[in-house]
């Protein structure tokens, strides 16, 4: 067996003064299994020029000038079925990446084929790179997960030099699907397993413009499992236009603003909506485990299942697929699913709200 091919995914829109060296920071990894998408879309900046520079200087790189700004899901669903790795990491065209990312990530993923998706720390810089702070590795495995256990690997593969590996194995750890919050750096320093993307890919029109991370992540983590490396891989410029953070992060202290954090809230419940729509395909491939799917998107924020399950525009998602849920899992089980998270109450408002909807055409189509 090889070792595994990373496709890095860049997509990039208007960040001409940084996308340079995030090919470059990819193009000097130290693990040569690798190739590279780089999409720009639609820039109106120098971007196109810059990128540019690198065609016809390396075979692993392959690119795209997009006519529209797909955003940053829409350009990476259009690219993910080309691509040929069996791990992916989708990197924001304003970050870099350190020589030994994809070494590191390669090798956890051997030592753990189980999991879905590896996160590394990250260091936060400034514009010029200049670092500001350690970042999100204080997130990844101070309060949750247990140790990565080297003796129950199952790889022969020695991506890493022994030194290097046992680094790995003493700040690496394996979170559960079932542990609840947010675990992760954001979106550059995550690795997934492809066929996992492929698995949970967003058929419906989720994207807007969803980052690929607060629609994957979690999703990806709740089918397999993730497993963290607490150590800086990466680099997270912080420029003053970042969606998620505009100052460096600080010891338990979340740099999101309030805005961005709603966003993600309703971004996540894309997740929702795609296991409802797809409710037969998940229960034959997951059983009971599709309701612990479904809870997902309220654990990343620490939202309780009542809280979740009784907001207006998840049950308008659970009443849209109803007939769906109701095929793959039973009315039985969906009843006593849905009663456990909205509460009695909520559930019966549900049922009401249900009621009023189906009676819709039918006072139409009397001419009512």
């Amino acid at each position: 067996m090889t070792a595994p091919t990373i496709s890095f995914v860049i997509i990039n829109h208007n960040y001409g003064q940084y996308v340079g060296q995030a090919i470059s920071s990819v193009l000097s990894q130290d693990y040569a299994e690798l190739e590279c998408a780089v999409l720009d879309n639609a820039s109106t900046d120098d971007s196109r020029d810059v990128i540019a520079r690198f065609e016809n200087t390396d075979p692993r790189l392959a690119f795209e000038y997009l006519d529209d700004n797909l955003h940053q899901m829409g350009a990476f669903l259009h690219v993910l079925d080309r691509l040929a790795g069996e791990l992916v990491c989708i990197v924001d065209a304003d970050d870099f990446l350190f020589a030994n990312f994809a070494a590191f990530h390669a090798q956890l993923h051997c030592d753990c084929p189980m999991i879905g998706a590896t996160s590394g720390g990250v260091l936060e810089t400034d514009h010029a790179g200049r670092p500001l702070s350690s970042g999100f590795a204080w997130l990844l495995h101070r309060r949750v997960g247990s140790p990565l256990d080297p003796d129950r690997s199952h790889s022969d593969h020695m991506i890493l030099g022994r030194r290097e590996r046992e680094l790995l194995g003493q700040q690496s750890t394996v979170i559960e699907p079932h542990e609840a919050g947010w675990h992760w750096s954001p979106g550059t320093a995550n690795v997934y397993k492809r066929h996992y993307l492929v698995r949970c890919k967003p058929s419906l029109a989720v994207v807007g413009n969803a980052a690929t991370d607060n629609y994957f992540m979690p999703f990806v983590h709740a089918l397999a499992g993730s497993a963290c490396i607490d150590l800086p891989l990466s680099a997270y410029r912080i420029h003053g236009s970042n969606v998620h953070g505009a100052q460096p992060s600080l010891p338990n202290l979340r740099t999101f603003s309030k805005a961005a954090h709603q966003r993600s809230r309703v971004r996540r419940s894309a997740m929702v909506r795609e296991l409802a729509s797809r409710a037969r395909d998940f229960v034959s491939s997951h059983g009971r485990a599709f309701w612990t799917l479904m809870d997902a998107p309220s654990v990343p924020d620490g939202i309780s299942l009542k809280a979740y399950f009784n907001d207006p525009a998840i049950q308008d998602i659970l009443a849209d697929h109803f007939d769906e849920i109701l095929a793959a899992c039973g009315e039985a089980e969906t009843r006593e699913a849905l009663r456990a998270r909205m509460g009695r109450k909520g559930y019966k408002q549900f049922l009401a709200l249900q009621g009023q909807r189906k009676s819709r055409p039918d006072s139409r189509a009397d001419g009512g």
